[in-house]
């Protein structure tokens, strides 16, 4: 497996860098607040044709998780990863600009309910498409604005739709992750760098390097098998693994990171939360690690 991006995949990690440090980051995300959305940005990667790039044959879907990667490491508040990869590969060029989804299965809150047109809607074996009628917001700690969402004029996509929504679903959660344990690692080595103790850096510390290799190479793990699931076209096993693995390490590291920081790590103002918060959001959504490892089994042996 070639682990080096090529030309045009690190031209789009560069540009869409370079768009999110300009509109995003941790005073943006600040800024925004956690319930809020920010269109400007939206509108900025749409624009730069960033937010199409999965249907696009010369790069296709890989491109858009690197792009959902980014977001997430930059703190993005808008719904870059379903917009940027599950839109796409079941709506096309017809995906509407804000867009979320749920699954009728577990009802409860959906994740931008209040900042999306229209949502997808996972339904058995099909998925459907419907119009956001009202959403009522709800307090929510996790760094993700939450509403509870009532639709209308409901739309089949077809017979398979649902498999291809759930897919494509994980896929997204999994470089959303990847993303953010990115963010958090960083900031956690920054700071272990720069913090003195016994007239020396905490990072200097063998102990404390061992703890950050072991969650660089978890982490790791999360991005590469997101990457593949999606270089792969999003098989029911590939994706539903790549989920599970990423599901996992949120939990572990989202910790280690918090405990290695010390007090400070577990205050509003230290921008580790940024990143934290979310992953305990995304690690529980769309039925967390139990759903998807149910689903890679019963794709690796289907009854």
């Amino acid at each position: 497996m070639d682990f080096t991006l090529d030309q045009d995949q690190q031209g789009i990690v560069d540009a869409v860098t370079t768009i999110l440090t300009r509109h995003a980051g941790t005073e943006r995300a600040r800024a925004v607040g956690a319930a809020g959305h920010d269109d400007t940005l939206l509108s900025t990667l749409a624009d730069a044709g960033f937010l199409d790039l999965a249907a696009d044959p010369a790069i296709g879907p890989l491109g858009a998780v690197l792009v959902a990667e980014l977001a997430s490491r930059h703190h993005a508040r808008a719904n870059v990863a379903i917009r940027a990869l599950v839109g796409p590969m079941l709506l096309g060029d017809e995906t509407p600009a804000r867009l979320a989804v749920m699954d009728a299965s577990r009802p409860g809150p959906v994740r931008f309910g209040q900042h999306a047109d229209v949502a997808l809607i996972l339904d058995g074996d099909e998925a459907h498409l419907a119009r956001i009628t009202d959403a009522t917001p709800i307090d929510s700690p996790y760094g993700y604005p939450f509403a509870h969402i009532e639709t209308s004029r409901t739309r089949s996509l077809g017979p398979g739709s649902g498999a291809t929504l759930a897919n494509w679903w994980r896929v997204a959660l999994a470089a959303e992750i990847s993303g953010a344990l990115d963010g958090a690692i960083a900031h956690t080595v920054a700071y272990l760098r720069d913090r003195q103790q016994f007239k020396k850096p905490l990072g200097s510390l063998q102990a404390l390097q061992h703890r950050l290799a072991e969650a660089y190479v978890t982490a790791e793990g999360a991005r590469w098998l997101a990457r593949r699931a999606a270089f792969e076209g999003a098989p029911a096993e590939s994706a539903a693994a790549a989920a599970a693995y990423a599901a996992q390490a949120a939990q572990l590291i989202g910790t280690d990171m918090h405990q290695l920081s010390g007090a400070i790590g577990f205050t509003i103002e230290f921008d580790l939360q940024l990143w934290t918060s979310r992953l305990h959001a995304l690690r529980v959504e769309f039925g967390g690690v139990t759903a998807h490892q149910l689903a890679t089994t019963r794709a690796q042996w289907p009854s």
